[in-house]
């Protein structure tokens, strides 16, 4: 089992909490096995409950909840995006009492639980989960390539390697849609159809909401303004992030990219070659390069305390902020760096006004830099930062 910090985060919760995150991230394992709890619930798509082996009907199960909470126990309740709102009131007329933690996996329910006129307004506070953190991964498989391909829990017991994915993407291609079509159940088809035509518009490395719109105009109508909108949507579930875009401090400007490198990398296989209606062998280098890249950053950005932003007109891999100015640039690159590239890049890095340039390989020591990175020094950095977690 990866040790995750959310297991420390998640049992300091305390009162009624809300959370939510895309299926598949390890909201139910986690939670069970990091929170102390007196009973478990899970809604059936069947619209019943499960407590263990005894199955409810959902009112009795509502209710039966209510008189747990009302004897101060802690209770889990999982999918609770299938519970009808009228019922929330039965749970909410037990606030304070006991210790109520949801669990939900769908772009709406945060919406209705935190909506003006919801019954659970102000009662719980929102947690979201994601994909695991870089750190995390890379502190536990010791690997960079394999710690990247392993953020999303789920692939770990289908390949050993990138190389298995590549051989097949389509078989991933289904299980990623059906995990983005899950995250939408509740959203009318059309916008649907736009959320999953961005996602992969992202992937395939369209990385701003005008660029976006420009592609999808002609056939899905939208514009700027409506892609930004969805891309906040997406953000707020966390199915993509923002990184910072670096402009030497002229105007905020968002870089967006998936969350799970794996979504990231077959969205990619299926908007160059139409993984869906082909199944072939497919050259993933380019989406897993630039998901290296970020995680990369991630990491880097945790160790300096910083925030991570990419120059994409420099073409600076990684640049590290502090209050919005810049303290660090890194070249990063999966092979090795000749001497003649790395003098390019460090003068590429100063000329953009960074002080400090870096260099990272995964295939050798770097040529001597402000900080020269291996694979062994990444892999260091992350367990140093786990430590920090730990404590």
């Amino acid at each position: 089992m990866i040790e995750r910090r959310e297991c420390v985060e998640l049992r300091s919760l305390s009162g009624w909490s809300l959370v939510y995150g895309r299926r598949k991230v390890g909201k139910t394992y986690l939670v069970t096995r990091c929170v102390a709890h007196d009973s478990y619930y899970v809604v059936t798509r069947q619209m019943d409950v499960l407590k263990g082996d005894e199955r409810l009907e959902m009112g009795k199960a509502i209710a039966q909840i209510a008189k747990e909470l009302k004897a101060g126990k802690s209770v889990i309740l999982d999918e609770f995006q299938r519970v009808p709102e009228s019922l929330w009131d039965v749970l909410s007329a037990q606030h304070p009492n006991g210790k109520l933690m949801l669990l939900a996996s769908s772009l709406g329910i945060t919406r209705k639980v935190f909506d003006k006129n919801s019954s659970l307004l102000g009662l719980v506070l929102p947690y979201r989960m994601d994909v695991i953190h870089y750190s995390d991964a890379l502190a536990h498989f010791g690997e960079p390539l394999i710690a990247l391909l392993f953020r999303d829990p789920w692939v770990v017991t289908h390949v050993s390697s990138w190389a298995d994915v590549s051989r097949n993407p389509q078989r991933f291609y289904y299980v990623v849609k059906g995990l983005i079509g899950e995250v939408f159940q509740e959203e009318e088809r059309m916008f649907t159809q736009i959320y999953e035509a961005i996602l992969v518009s992202v992937a395939e490395g369209e990385w701003n909401s005008s660029i976006i719109a420009s592609r999808l105009q002609s056939t899905l109508s939208v514009n700027g303004s409506t892609v930004s909108s969805y891309l906040d949507s997406l953000y707020k579930m966390g199915l993509v992030k923002k990184i910072r875009v670096f402009r030497g401090g002229r105007g905020v400007e968002w870089y967006y990219t998936l969350s799970s490198p794996i979504m990231s990398a077959v969205l990619y296989a299926e908007a160059k070659h139409r993984i869906s209606d082909n199944d072939q062998e497919v050259d993933l280098m380019r989406p897993i390069a630039r998901e290296l890249q970020f995680s990369v950053g991630e990491l880097l950005a945790e160790k300096h305390g910083a925030q991570l932003a990419y120059s994409p007109k420099e073409d600076i891999d990684i640049v590290l902020l502090k209050h919005g100015k810049p303290i660090a640039g890194y070249e990063l690159k999966i092979g090795e760096i000749e001497k003649a590239e790395a003098e390019k890049a460090i003068w590429k890095i100063r000329s953009a006004g960074i002080p400090k340039a870096g260099l990272v390989s995964l295939a050798s020591k770097p040529p001597p830099s402000d900080e020269s990175l291996t694979s062994e020094d990444l892999v260091e950095i992350a367990r140093q930062i786990r430590k920090k977690w730990q404590k």
